[in-house]
């Protein structure tokens, strides 16, 4: 138990580090080399980032409370994530729509690159949170990867999947 509280805590604070120290550390390289970005569409690339990062913050606290107290996960998780799944698809299709319509009327160039990059991290986080688990860092994840060959659904999903069936 006490090496799952730790896991718990180790991935709620990473992943809430991680929502503010990525724009700030894009923002201060971005700005080390002026016209190398799309500062729009990168904004809008963070953005999405941290918004999916803060996301994943909250579920690793709410699973640590729900640990500590010997409980479940609070009766609005279902309502709250599933809003929260519907708002990353939403956030993601405007970026994409974003990026499609720069490139369809300037065609592409380079300052692209970063925020698109970006942009390709936030959808894998999408899926690594809602849908299969991408992110395998672990033996016993890496020993379930090598023995089913195939990815695992992914925690907050399941939970999710629990809370609200369809």
């Amino acid at each position: 138990m006490h090496k799952l509280k730790q896991r718990f805590i180790y991935l709620r604070n990473v992943e809430a580090a991680m929502a503010l120290l990525l724009p700030l550390v894009f923002c201060w390289y971005w700005s080390s080399a002026p016209g190398q970005v799309d500062w729009t569409l990168g904004i809008v690339a963070l953005g999405a980032v941290s918004y999916l990062l803060m996301q994943g913050a909250l579920y690793w606290h709410l699973k640590l409370r729900a640990l500590d107290d010997g409980n479940t996960l609070p009766a609005w998780f279902g309502k709250l994530f599933r809003t929260f799944k519907l708002s990353n698809q939403c956030v993601l299709a405007a970026a994409g729509a974003a990026f499609g319509a720069q490139i369809g009327i300037h065609g592409w160039r380079t300052t692209y690159a970063w925020p698109l990059a970006i942009l390709v991290f936030a959808m894998l986080e999408h899926i690594n949170y809602y849908h299969y688990q991408l992110m395998y860092d672990t033996s016993n994840a890496l020993q379930y990867l090598v023995r089913r060959r195939r990815l695992r659904r992914a925690a907050l999903g399941t939970d999710l999947q629990r809370a609200l069936p369809a």
